[in-house]
């Protein structure tokens, strides 16, 4: 066959063919091929690019913490809004910039420095307390790294901390901004205030059926169903695995005497010692504690307190020279010893007292430690568990059908809105993975779709969750919503009269009256020595920062969250205390310098090395081209 193509590719007829070929190419496909270029890069700076890939990895994770910090879904949108694709872009950019910087100086880090670094990390650590390989390797998978790749990270990581420490070592700040600072955070002030709530607001008359229904028509969108989704469950973590796991009785025998000091209380003992430079003055003084003379007396000539000569009450470990602290757990309670050698001084030691030692016996902790074996092992059978799910989904399999073959818990629930709660309005608290489940959930564009499980970072697990139904939101009619329409009502009118009320009140106050004229018959509270930003009994932190924003003699009203609650103050005293700066905020004010100083550092070297963005792709990963 091959002969017979060698010989033809030489006619006139094949030449011609392929240059037709070639020459269509040109016209129409190969401006496909360049046109696709460089898709994979989303931003470089310098040599070094960042891929479309790793920078949808990273904001896929952030916008899964962002959902968790906030309580709730995050969609992209709403991150692009608040400047997170860029705040990533960002770090990357800078991240890079060092790299290249840290290379042409030639800085490099020991592997032994390296492995330290990562075997010292308590992230890696197994149930026992020392670093475990295995676990490690776990933990990196979870993650979506190998172990190169972590290595590699770390590496470039402390070179980055090394060339920012090099350039921000000795940072000094100027006496006026840590003035500045120190008088603003040690600002105190004093207010009084009354409260204002439903008592105040006296008496709302009922509304008319007509009132009712023109509030509803006027407000009908905040009346409506939500959508809600029924979903199915399963959540695998070590916990979750760990209850079907046996673990034998010699396992927990073996565990028992492999972390024996665990279980151990060892003997205490209060020691006291009285140093001497020499033998022959410590010889003297042993003899005239055996011819009467007073431990303690001896220790006074010396001038030496009780403080001084106390070692405490300490174990055998304690003692770091091993010929002291072998005479100390030989000498009897109360007894006194004859001088001993140490390494570094001589010594005559006194036992006040002894607390033996105690060990806590297998049948004690053998529960402890059974649990803690099952959960080890569970640990290690998550990522195959995950891979049988991730099988048998792709065979086909609903997760009510991966559950029952593999043993393992389906949850249904039949009814869940964005916040999480029932249509009963009842909050479920104990969904796993709760803000990226709900995210994912009401993402899915409808039922049945397959969905990407959710990991579980703290707990060390995932969640698979299948969209099985979809109930859409929809208007509610004016006799399905009537006492929630009332309420809502009821609580703006209460509202309305509380405000009218509490600018009564202000304007009295700014008048000079005082507030046993401004608002008779409510009580008034005191408060002293507020601060920015710190907390006082009963009052909301709105509160403390309405009082910062108010000139002194002033008075201000403050209107709480739900709409109604109002809380009329006003300044009585400003204390700007003298400019004496402590430690901490001296620390804090370097800080944040250094990394105004090395933030501009960045911004020369991003502008030396040259940055590019690709737009177009990075609206590609953060959804705004589908906006």
């Amino acid at each position: 066959m091959l002969q017979v193509f060698r010989q033809g590719i030489g006619s006139w007829f094949v030449k011609g063919f392929i240059g037709l070929l070639i020459f269509a190419f040109v016209i129409w496909g190969i401006a496909d091929v360049f046109r696709n270029f460089g898709t994979s890069t989303l931003a470089s700076v310098g040599k070094t690019q960042i891929s479309v890939e790793g920078f949808r990895r990273i904001f896929n994770e952030r916008l899964q913490q962002l959902s968790r910090q906030y309580g709730r879904p995050i969609t992209p949108a709403q991150a692009q809004i608040l400047g997170l694709d860029r705040q990533i872009l960002g770090e990357l950019l800078s991240e890079g910039a060092l790299d290249q910087k840290a290379k042409s100086l030639y800085l490099g880090i020991s592997d032994d420095t390296l492995t330290r670094r990562i075997t010292d990390d308590p992230a890696f650590r197994g149930p026992m307390g020392i670093f475990n390989h295995e676990f490690f390797v776990q933990i990196l998978r979870a993650n979506g790294y190998t172990e190169a790749q972590y290595v590699d990270t770390q590496r470039r990581l402390i070179l980055r901390q090394q060339l920012a420490r090099a350039f921000t070592g000795e940072t000094t700040i100027p006496r006026v901004l840590g003035e500045a600072v120190q008088r603003f955070e040690n600002e105190e002030r004093a207010i009084e205030f009354v409260r204002l709530g439903k008592d105040q607001a006296g008496q709302i008359p009922p509304p008319t059926p007509d009132q009712l229904k023109t509030y509803f028509e006027e407000h009908k969108a905040a009346f409506r169903a939500p959508e809600y989704r029924k979903l199915v469950l399963i959540a695998l973590t070590p916990e979750t695995l760990a209850s079907a796991i046996e673990v034998s009785d010699e396992d927990v025998r073996q565990a028992y005497e492999k972390q024996i000091e665990r279980f151990r209380k060892p003997e205490r003992r209060e020691v006291d010692q009285i140093p001497f430079t020499n033998a022959e003055e410590a010889k003297a003084a042993s003899a005239r504690i055996a011819a009467g003379t007073p431990f303690d007396t001896i220790a006074e000539e010396k001038k030496l307190t009780p403080k001084d000569i106390a070692l405490g009450l300490v174990a055998k470990s304690d003692i770091l020279d091993p010929a002291i602290a072998d005479a100390a757990f030989a000498l009897a309670p109360g007894k006194i010893s004859k001088p001993i050698a140490g390494r570094f001084v001589i010594v005559i030691l006194r036992v006040k007292r002894v607390e033996a030692g105690s060990e806590q016996p297998l049948t004690a902790v053998a529960a402890t430690l059974k649990n803690e074996i099952a959960l080890e092992r569970a640990r290690r059978q998550v990522l195959d568990v995950h891979d049988k799910i991730e099988d048998e989904r792709a065979g086909g399999a609903t997760l009510a059908e991966v559950a029952k073959k593999l043993g393992l818990k389906a949850t249904t629930i039949d009814a869940i809105d964005r916040s999480g709660r029932k249509p009963d309005g009842t909050l479920i608290d104990d969904l796993p993975g709760r803000a990226d489940l709900l995210n994912g959930a009401f993402r899915a564009p409808k039922a049945g779709v397959e969905t990407d499980p959710v990991e579980l970072r703290n707990q060390g697990g995932y969640v698979w969750y299948d969209v099985a139904d979809i109930m859409a939101s929809r208007e509610r009619s004016f006799e399905e919503a009537r006492d929630l329409v009332e309420a809502r009502w009821r609580d703006e009118e209460t509202g309305k009269k509380l405000a009218a009320l509490a600018d009564t009140i202000r304007a009295k106050l700014d008048s000079g009256e005082s507030f046993a004229r401004a608002a008779p018959g409510i009580a008034v509270e005191r408060r002293e020595k507020l601060k920015r930003g710190a907390k006082s009994e009963g009052l909301e932190p709105g509160v403390i920062a309405r009082v910062f924003a108010t000139a002194e003699n002033k008075s201000g009203v403050y209107a709480a969250e739900d709409g109604q609650n109002r809380i009329v103050y006003r300044i009585t005293t400003v204390n700007i205390p003298p400019f004496s700066p402590t430690p901490a905020t001296m620390k804090a004010l370097t800080a944040g310098m250094e990394d105004d100083l090395l933030g501009q550092y960045v911004i020369r070297l991003e502008n030396d090395l040259g940055v590019s963005i690709n737009e177009a792709a990075l609206r590609s990963v953060v959804g705004a081209d589908r906006n």
